[in-house]
């Protein structure tokens, strides 16, 4: 589609402003010392705002960051960004990477366009100061890797989790997308603005009766349990419509590079708690499960049993262990009624209603223990005293 130059200035600002809302995200978390917007450089003796990159980001330990971004491949833009960076990171060799940022959720014959452009660069079929050509979801990760590099293990999956709740509450709080959403405003770019239309489709929202959007990923906000524990819901979405009425939407993140994720943790009486009371026997044999803590020690008689007293429950557990439906809490806000999936693997994202989730795993039929999707086990430090179950991630 052609832009007038009016419409490309435009659309120029709009990703610059994206990626400063992202940048500034990031400054929240504590993964960056400073964000330097529209910065300049020039060489001794000669002009000293020659050099231009629209942001220079600061990391803690003084590694420097300088960031373009592209919203499309014009070869004369590109040239002027390589210029910028073999100087810039010549004036300054703190300055250790440069990437040039593209939006998220672009036409694909232009995000194919940055791949290829980016592979040459990688196979050193082209010779390039520009260290990569990413999207604004990469740049969101690269940033967040390095800022967290001398982390331990389950520190950076902790950190990683908490990092994408917030990327999620601030994609569907940005004005920009829900005016690009609501107007298809083509000079406006949106911040992660595939992972807020794919959402906002699956919560079935009206464009034409939707007055504004709102989520928090704050824990104060959305509360504890009434035994102390978090609940399942991750982020709480906040929607007024025109009429003046409102709604809330609540989803649970699940992000992992790992075969399986552990999505739920509690007590054997508190299972049986939630899927009936009154059931003696389900209640003994998950006792039973959690004092063994694995298939081997409960028993391949046991195990049989126990597939037997849960196949009625298959969907009120289910919908328990990962939206929390069932169990203790507020439900309009604490009860996931969507899931959020990221791979970390392949930086992609998916979002279900807790009944298509159900449905699918159900369609797909027993992939765990006791005819069930999950994988059971226990906790860390906790045998018999808790049972953990695990949910593959590629579900």
């Amino acid at each position: 589609m052609a832009f007038s130059n009016a419409d490309k200035s435009k659309h120029g600002r709009s990703a610059q402003d994206s990626l400063a809302a992202i940048l500034n995200r990031c400054y929240d978390a504590g993964y960056l010392e400073q964000v330097i917007p529209e910065y300049r450089a020039g060489i001794d003796g000669f002009n000293d705002k020659q050099f231009f990159a629209p942001f220079l980001i600061v990391f803690k330990d003084g590694a420097r960051w300088a960031l373009f971004t592209a919203t499309s491949m014009r070869t004369d833009r590109i040239k002027g960004h390589q210029w910028d960076a073999f100087n810039l990171k010549r004036i300054d060799p703190k300055i250790t990477r440069v990437y040039m940022v593209y939006p998220d959720g672009i036409e694909e014959k232009i995000e194919k366009e940055f791949i290829r452009k980016n592979q040459k660069y990688a196979d050193k079929i082209e010779y390039s100061m520009i260290d990569a050509i990413v999207s604004q979801n990469d740049i969101s990760d690269l940033i967040e890797a390095y800022a967290i590099k001398d982390k331990s293990f389950g520190q950076t999956k902790d950190i990683q989790g908490k990092g994408y709740e917030d990327r999620v509450a601030d994609i569907l709080s940005f004005q920009q997308n829900l005016e690009k959403w609501k107007t298809d405003d083509i000079t406006a770019t949106g911040m992660h603005y595939d992972i807020f239309k794919n959402i906002v489709e699956c919560f079935g929202l009206d464009k034409t009766a939707t007055a504004s959007i709102k989520a928090t990923s704050d824990k104060k906000q959305i509360g504890v349990l009434p035994s102390g524990g978090n609940p399942k819901t991750d982020v709480l979405v906040s929607v007024t419509f025109t009429d003046g009425s409102s709604k809330h939407y609540t989803i649970s993140c699940k992000r992992s590079s790992a075969r399986q994720v552990s999505v739920h943790e509690y007590s054997a009486d508190i299972f049986a708690d939630v899927l009936d009371k009154e059931n003696s026997s389900l209640r003994e044999l998950l006792n039973l499960f959690q004092k063994a803590g694995n298939m081997r020690d409960f028993g391949t008689e046991n195990a049989e049993k126990l597939t037997q007293e849960l196949s009625p429950y298959f969907e009120k557990l289910t919908k328990w262990v990962l939206g929390g439906h069932g169990g203790a809490g507020n439900p309009d806000t604490q009860f996931a009624n969507y899931i959020l999936v990221y791979d970390d693997n392949s930086g992609s994202s998916s979002i279900h209603s807790i009944e298509q989730f159900v449905r699918r795993l159900i369609d797909d039929g027993a992939s765990g223990n006791f005819g069930t999707p999950f994988h059971w086990t226990y906790p860390s430090k906790k045998r018999g005293k808790k049972i953990q179950l695990k949910l593959k991630c590629n579900v």
